[in-house]
């Protein structure tokens, strides 16, 4: 299922490459296809592109929309300063706001008041409430986490990350907060789950389970050496599509992530990598798979090859 938060990054990555230079006429068809798919698809692009063009950065595409004048806007400061604070609010990673986070490449150990210790991956955001009604809360916006959870069953710990909710009284297991997907590994012990629809699941020790479109997907076996390979300082992907290995990346490094086609997301990534070294991970995919790597300031543009 496609999100709202997925079309608006694919608006920006069809304005990237328009406005890139290096758009061909098929470019172009395309981007009109895309848009002309739904009235999500158009009112994502509609979003994005108003947004570029009152900052004066992107001339609006002919191709988007037709009556434009042909001429840079110049705003009175304010209005323009505004225009920033907007644009960063609606570009700023989910959870900028989170009581404890961490900086891309950053692994950390948290102990929280209840005795629980959580160790935080990189580019992770989440708030924490001890006494939410009986409850202790944790609310995930973005990363992973190792919970070893102190025991108390008079206040159960609870975890929101996005549509997953997660409840237990004492133990250990991770949580993986990957788009529009969660993917929860245990341990130690069990842990009650359910998704938006109410459906609920006891999840035990030496099992994981995901969600997928905030729904709950069926029991697997827990596969430690995928799942909390990045507690060993390793990265390890079976067959996993590129845009996953670019979201997991960028937990290691800051630079923003931009496809400029179709096929490129459908490439797929095996292999097993340092997890402080996110280049060999680079040099690997534009040496292993068809694909072109763009390196701009901040930006890496990523195209099928040919």
């Amino acid at each position: 299922m496609t999100t709202e938060a997925d079309l608006r990054s694919q608006a920006r990555e069809w304005l990237v490459l328009l406005n890139s230079g290096r758009a061909s006429a098929a470019d172009q068809a395309a981007m009109e296809r895309w848009r002309r798919t739904s009235a999500e698809h158009a009112s994502a692009l509609a979003e994005t592109e108003r947004l570029w063009a009152l900052l004066g950065q992107v001339e609006r595409p002919a191709a988007i929309v037709q009556a434009m004048p042909r001429r840079k806007r110049r705003w009175p400061l304010p209005l323009a300063s505004a225009a920033c604070l907007l644009l960063a609010l609606w570009l700023a990673p989910p959870g900028w706001h989170a009581d404890v986070r961490t900086q891309a490449g950053e692994i950390r150990e948290v102990t929280l008041e209840d005795g629980s210790r959580l160790q935080l991956n990189g580019a992770t955001a989440l708030d924490w409430n001890a006494d939410a009604g009986g409850q202790r809360r944790v609310r995930l916006y973005r990363g992973q986490v190792d919970f070893q959870v102190a025991a108390d069953t008079n206040h159960p710990f609870v975890i929101e990350a996005g549509e997953a909710r997660i409840r237990v009284t004492g133990t250990r297991f991770d949580v993986n907060l990957l788009g529009d997907q969660v993917l929860l590994a245990v341990s130690e012990g069990h842990v009650q789950v359910s998704d938006s629809e109410g459906t609920e699941r006891a999840v035990q020790a030496g099992e994981q389970i995901a969600w997928r479109g905030g729904r709950l997907q069926s029991l697997q076996p827990l596969d430690a050496a995928r799942a909390l390979a990045w507690q060993r300082g390793r990265l390890v992907f079976r067959d996993r599509p590129l845009p996953e290995v670019f979201e997991e990346l960028q937990r290691q490094q800051t630079q923003q992530v931009l496809f400029l086609d179709a096929a490129a997301r459908e490439l797929k990534v095996t292999g097993v990598f340092a997890l402080d070294d996110p280049q060999a991970v680079l040099r690997a995919i534009e040496t292993a798979l068809p694909v072109k790597l763009t390196h701009l300031p901040g930006v890496l543009l990523v195209s099928s090859d040919g």
